[in-house]
């Protein structure tokens, strides 16, 4: 048998090319407001004014996130236009560098066998194939933090400063993605490591100082633009502030000031809420974590708190510690707990590795409620949610069940590792087919501050006679290509409508009702029925109750000769 032959009839490789369909096709999707859109048009904007190392929003200073998700968005943009594949494909690499970083960190303390078992539920779980679509800073975060923690593994096994280095730019990389986190969470993993092993001589290598200087290099551009921003002009108001010290922000406020409280951030969310996060991120592995958890705290407790020689802690530590550091946080996002992701597929995979054969069956328990639930949710998108009788879809997805099921049946619980994996794979791969090519193309079209600009683009309207009035959404800006201006008022409006080419007006039913009762002439050029798609509620999902949730937005030309 040829190796072309054992390469398409083994389930492994159609398991991957699946999962390379889904994320190939989330490139193509829109950016969703908030977060996402707002990334991509601060890219655009860097692209467009140069200001590579003061970060401007709508041409304010901006002081949020730190610069590298913009910097490489913004050079793809270069490189490649304005699109959404070129403002998620740095990001998808570095998420794909992450599952690379988890397989070669498990190859250092387990088979083969078991590095791709971790590497590939890391690359089916939900949260990865989600964020990889919805691209925040938290998936370079992510795929930064796990190159960070497999090269500190590297070093200390084979005692190499060239992985030493090597750990410290990815170190200094996530910090640049995410913030001081991209430090802690490495910390987290590695000391947990050392301390369970008593290595004592590693903890207090005057090498990790060495180390830190390089991640210091690594952050130079950003604090010297930070600091010529803000900390040289404590006379600007900075989020209702003055005094503001750009460094300060970044290395304390922004992520130990959640802690604390000093950041002003709040949702004052439950201490659990990750929880329940964890329950559909982490998907469709949930259950089996939660197994591997217990198994593996169990085992470090009987042992007094050590592991043997040739065992490591970095997942453990790099999940467990970071998992309640942020759940201290006084303001928290779904997304904020994706950087433990590559560390829950490694504790996963091991206990699947080391389970005893005839112990199997209960793992394939787990895995069958959670694959009935999965299904029964699956189904309801194109048969409720977005219902629809197109034979090609029911056809692709009944028949992909069928396989599924084929294969259960004829062998419920067989006592095979690569059973249990794969057939969890191919319930992800089946849920990411309907969710990227399915149901988001469904969804975003509610996304108005998106489909609005393209609509515009194809009708022909200049983009810089566009502006907004009383509601604003950054795709706007994104997929218009140039940034909105905001006109705050009925008068400010009657003035523009004389520029040369026009003017084109965004807003809402409150801010159209303000435009009659100016008496501000104008035709509907077109509207839309907006939702925040990134907030999905029940009574969205729900077709009867639909329309309750729905904002009526419009797309106004001003006709300036009714208005002398």
């Amino acid at each position: 048998m040829t190796y072309g032959s054992r390469l398409f009839r083994s389930p492994w490789f159609w398991l991957a090319l699946g999962l390379a369909a889904v994320l190939v096709r989330g490139l193509f999707l829109d950016a969703m407001d908030v977060d996402a859109s707002q990334y991509a048009s601060i890219s655009m904007e860097m692209l467009q004014n140069g200001s590579w190392l003061q970060v401007k929003h709508h041409g304010g200073d901006y002081l949020d996130k730190p610069p590298l998700l913009f910097w490489m968005s913004a050079a793809s943009f270069g490189l490649f236009g304005l699109s959404n594949w070129a403002y998620k494909l740095p990001s998808l690499f570095v998420a794909l560098a992450g599952v690379y970083a988890v397989y070669r960190f498990s190859i250092l303390y387990y088979s083969k066998k078991t590095a791709g078992y971790a590497a590939i539920i890391l690359a089916s779980s939900v949260g990865l194939i989600v964020i990889c679509n919805d691209v925040r800073t938290d998936t370079l975060l992510l795929g930064m933090s796990a190159c960070a923690v497999w090269q500190l593994a590297e070093y200390l096994r084979f005692n190499r400063w060239l992985n030493l280095i090597y750990a410290f730019v990815f170190i200094g990389l996530a910090m640049l993605a995410k913030g001081p986190i991209g430090l802690v969470m490495p910390a987290f993993a590695t000391g947990a490591h050392l301390l369970l092993r008593r290595d004592w001589r590693n903890i207090f290598r005057w090498q990790w100082l060495v180390g830190l200087g390089v991640a210091g290099l690594v952050l130079i551009p950003m604090c010297w633009g930070l600091y010529q921003q803000f900390d040289l002009h404590p006379e600007k108001t900075v989020n209702d502030r003055t005094g503001v010290s750009g460094l300060y922000f970044f290395f304390w406020e922004q992520s130990f000031g959640r802690i604390t409280g000093e950041n002003a951030w709040k949702n004052d969310t439950s201490p659990f809420y990750f929880l329940h996060v964890y329950l559909w991120a982490f998907l469709p592995w949930p259950l089996l974590l939660i197994g591997a958890l217990w198994q593996r705290l169990r085992d470090v407790f009987r042992q007094g708190l050590r592991i043997p020689d040739g065992e490591e802690a970095f997942s453990l530590g790099g999940f467990v510690l970071t998992f309640i550091a942020l759940s201290l946080s006084k303001y928290k996002l779904p997304h904020y707990i994706f950087i433990t992701l590559p560390w829950a597929a490694i504790l996963t995979a091991r206990w699947i590795g080391t389970i005893k054969p005839e112990h199997l069956k209960r793992l394939f328990g787990l895995q069958y409620f959670v694959f009935a639930v999965l299904l029964s949710a699956v189904l309801l998108i194109p048969g409720f949610v977005f219902p629809t009788l197109n034979p090609v879809w029911w056809g692709i997805l009944l028949l992909m069940i069928a396989l599924w099921l084929r294969t259960i049946f004829r062998r419920p619980f067989p006592e095979n590792r690569d059973a249990l994996v794969q057939r969890s794979v191919w319930l992800s791969v089946t849920v990411a087919l309907v969710l990227n090519f399915y149901f988001y193309p469904k969804l975003l079209p509610f996304q108005s501050t998106s489909a609005m600009m393209q609509r515009a683009k194809q009708a022909g309207i200049p983009a810089e006679n566009i502006t907004f009035f009383r509601r604003h959404g950054h795709a706007l800006d994104f997929y218009n290509g140039h940034l909105l201006e905001d006109l705050k008022s009925p008068d400010s409006i009657r003035q523009a409508a004389f520029d040369p080419g026009g003017l084109w007006v965004y807003t809402n039913k409150e801010g159209k009702a303000e435009l009659d009762t100016a008496r501000i002439s104008y035709t509907v050029a077109d509207s839309l029925q907006h939702f925040q798609v990134a907030l999905l509620k029940p009574k969205f999902l729900n077709p009867a109750t639909r329309p309750q949730t729905l904002e009526a937005v419009f797309l106004l030309k001003i006709l300036p000769n009714q208005n002398q």
